[in-house]
């Protein structure tokens, strides 16, 4: 069995992934690894030997040679026959921060970056500069004169591996090298000056990432982990991720009185607060009960296990008031004689919640849906409301009172009320 290859180390990765040429289009592309680039980088750009340049990446003099050569080829071959040079790729390890061998070395990528940070002299942004960067996702840090904190956009919290690493190092090149989640599930980088926010973006974006989620539009849409959770009786995952592409993406350059947060909770836990936000989806599970099959055991298992104790013996059978069931669906087959056994799963909305520093319990719509459809288009109508009848600095919460909730649910439902 063959050895297996030993990552190769770089001081980091490119600042330009690409390079193609722009008199014509070019068809075909070359790639050259991350490793073969750090040999072009130490040979001809700083002068190292061989011996030196394998030292540096911590391989055989002879790896290093062999890269080397398909370097050159590669870079020849893109020059002359007019094709697109892709850096990417590779087996490398990349240098988290300055060694302590690095420590005297007049190159060293993170000495001069760290070199060139201190040596800068910060400049406040003016005030046009901040509102411009906030719909851009970047949020002034007031403990600095000119550095922000910026908003990558995330599907309900969840990002890959890779995409990780890619956030992690776009806030070691551009920030200050740490990363926090928002309250929203959004990754926010933190201490990015104000000049390095174009080039931030442009990053994240090679890799398919970007900011974003403030001013007064649709937010990121946020979810719990119904998919996945015992609890959760719909797929929030999905159902979250239509709603953001639909709205998110499709309503982003929609100018709204105030910003609309949306959330899609698995179930009646409510774990994501679905009713405190501007409108909130609730996964229900209608079950059908059978009276007729009840035999009034004098210990009932739905009485028993009822989570919120609604459910009751009377009369000697089973009673479970509508108006009080919560639709959290633990009934479902727990009867013995199959009082509780059929059901259908379907959606609560919630409307007009809020918290900071004035708090609003969403308030349900009568209807239960059981159409995913209807769901989407009653979010439509209310987004489409709160642009048309809100008034500029109010929340939907704000809206849905002045206007009457009964009149704003009949609007919501329209035709299906």
């Amino acid at each position: 069995m063959s050895r297996p290859q030993k990552s190769r180390r770089i001081c980091s990765k490119p600042v330009a992934s690409a390079f193609a040429p722009t008199n014509t289009a070019a068809t075909e592309e070359i790639v050259l690894g991350y490793d073969e680039y750090e040999t072009l980088r130490l040979i001809d750009r700083e002068g190292y030997s061989h011996a030196d340049c394998a030292e540096k990446m911590d391989v055989a003099r002879t790896t290093v040679t062999r890269m080397y050569a398909s370097a050159r080829e590669k870079v020849a071959e893109a020059l002359t026959c007019g094709k697109r040079l892709a850096i990417r790729g590779g087996d490398v390890a990349v240098c988290a921060q300055m060694r302590p061998e690095c420590a005297e070395e007049e190159n060293c990528c993170h000495r001069v970056q760290a070199e060139t940070a201190a040596a800068r002299t910060p400049v406040a942004p003016s005030a046009e500069d901040i509102t411009r960067v906030k719909g851009l996702g970047f949020l002034r840090d007031k403990n600095t004169v000119d550095c922000f904190n910026g908003r990558v956009i995330t599907r309900n919290g969840k990002i890959s591996a890779d995409q990780s690493q890619i956030i992690a190092e776009a806030a070691k090149r551009f920030g200050s090298g740490e990363i926090a989640m928002t309250t929203r599930l959004t990754v926010e980088i933190q201490g990015v000056p104000y000049a390095n926010i174009e080039p931030l973006c442009a990053f994240l974006a090679e890799y398919g990432l970007e900011t974003g989620g403030t001013g007064p539009k649709v937010r990121p849409i946020v979810s719990c982990k119904g998919t996945t959770c015992q609890y959760g009786l719909i797929d929030a995952y999905a159902l979250s991720e239509e709603i953001h592409e639909r709205f998110y993406r499709g309503w982003h350059d929609v100018k709204l009185p105030h910003k609309f947060k949306i959330a899609v909770g698995g179930c009646p836990n409510n774990c994501v607060k679905p009713d405190l936000n501007d409108l909130g989806v609730v996964g229900q599970r209608l079950v059908k009960i059978d009276y007729d099959k009840c035999r009034g055991c004098k210990v009932c298992q739905i009485e028993k296990g009822c989570p919120i104790k609604v459910a009751h013996l009377e009369d000697g059978k089973i009673n479970v008031p509508a108006d009080a069931c919560n639709h959290c669906g633990r009934c479902k087959g727990k009867c013995p004689f199959h009082v509780f056994d059929e059901y259908t799963d379907g959606y609560r909305v919630y409307i007009g919640g809020r918290w900071g520093k004035k708090v609003a319990q969403g308030r349900p719509l009568s209807k239960i849906f059981t159409d995913k459809d209807e769901v989407l288009t009653v979010i439509e109508r209310a987004i489409t409301l709160f642009r048309d009848q809100g008034i500029a600095g109010e929340r939907f919460a704000d809206t849905v009172a002045r206007l009457g909730f009964e009149n704003v649910e009949k609007q919501l439902l329209g035709e299906n009320a």
